[in-house]
């Protein structure tokens, strides 16, 4: 299960997101100091971060 919060994602990621099947939107994750830090996904319910939503959902979908 993925979850991410509407405001951190951007455009091309939300769109990568909503075609999968184990994805959740939420307006808010309730984690506002890692939102405002940067890129951030919760994974099977741990926190993931990197460089960008792209490099996060990469690694999330490297078997």
């Amino acid at each position: 299960m993925i979850e991410y919060c509407l405001r951190n994602v951007d455009g091309a990621a939300r769109e990568r997101l909503r075609r999968r099947d184990d994805t959740r939107e939420r307006v808010c994750l309730d984690r506002c100091g890692r939102c405002y830090a940067g890129p951030f996904l919760v994974v099977d319910g741990r926190v993931e971060t990197a460089e960008s939503h792209r490099a996060l959902l990469d690694a999330v979908d490297r078997p």
